[in-house]
C-alpha cells in the first residue's frame, strides 16, 4: 500500500496542494531567484502539515520554484543533481493571504494535486507520483545528509494537470527532499529538488 499523487487540471482551493500559477508567499518572503538574479518559476505547492508531524491546518506551506521557459528544455540539465545541489529551490514559508507571481516565465495554468491510498505494493519499480514509499530512481540513487525523499513527481503525471504545459519535467522524475528538522522548525530552507531524466 503506498500513497499516489493524482494530478487534475481541477482549480484547487486555498489549502490544497497544487502546481502551476501564483504561490501564497507572504509579502516579507524574497521571491527565489537564480544564480544570475532571474525570478524563478512557481512549479508546486505542498500544505506542510504532509511533511511534519507538528504542523497543523493550513498556515505552512512548502514550495518548490524552478528555472523555466516555456517551450525550451535547457532547465533540464539544471536541475539535475550536481554535489547535492542543482537550480531549484525549495521554500517553506507561512501560507500568505494572497496569491503572489513574480516571474516573467510564470505557469498561468494551475492544476490540483491529491493523495489516492493504493492498495497494490510499493517497490523500487513503482514510478507512479508519490509521497514517501519507497524509492524509486531513474539514475543514480540520491543520497543527502540529513533529509529523505518525500515526494516523487513523474513528468507525465504533471502534464495531466498542465496540459498546455506538457513536459516540464519530460517523462523524467523530480525528487523533493526535506529536512525533517527544518519542515518541524518551520525553516525557509528545507529541502531541495531534483530531476532525474531515463
Amino acid at each position: 500500500m503506498y500513497r499516489e499523487l493524482m494530478f487534475s487540471p481541477l482549480k484547487p482551493a486555498k489549502g490544497d496542494a497544487y502546481v502551476g500559477g501564483g504561490v501564497y508567499l507572504p509579502p516579507d518572503v524574497r521571491w527565489p531567484t537564480s544564480d544570475n538574479g532571474e525570478p524563478l518559476v512557481h512549479l508546486m505547492s505542498l500544505p506542510g502539515w504532509w511533511f511534519g508531524e507538528n504542523i497543523k491546518g493550513n498556515d505552512f506551506s512548502v514550495s518548490i520554484f524552478i528555472p523555466y521557459a516555456s517551450g525550451q528544455v535547457n532547465h533540464y540539465r539544471r536541475l539535475r543533481e550536481r554535489d547535492g545541489c542543482s537550480e531549484a529551490v525549495v521554500v517553506g514559508h507561512p501560507t500568505g493571504e494572497f496569491l503572489r507571481s513574480e516571474s516573467a516565465n510564470e505557469i498561468k495554468d494551475v492544476g490540483r494535486v491529491e493523495i489516492s491510498l493504493i492498495d497494490a505494493i510499493d517497490d523500487s519499480e513503482n514510478l507512479a507520483s508519490k509521497i514517501d514509499g519507497v524509492d524509486a530512481w531513474l539514475q543514480c540513487p540520491i543520497a543527502m545528509r540529513g533529509m529523505h525523499r518525500r515526494i516523487s513527481i513523474y513528468g507525465g503525471d504533471l502534464d495531466l494537470a498542465l496540459p498546455k504545459y506538457k513536459g516540464i519535467l519530460a517523462d523524467g522524475m523530480g525528487y523533493l527532499f526535506i529536512d525533517d528538522d527544518a519542515i518541524e522548525g518551520r525553516r525557509e530552507k528545507i529541502g531541495h529538488f531534483f530531476l532525474q531524466l531515463g
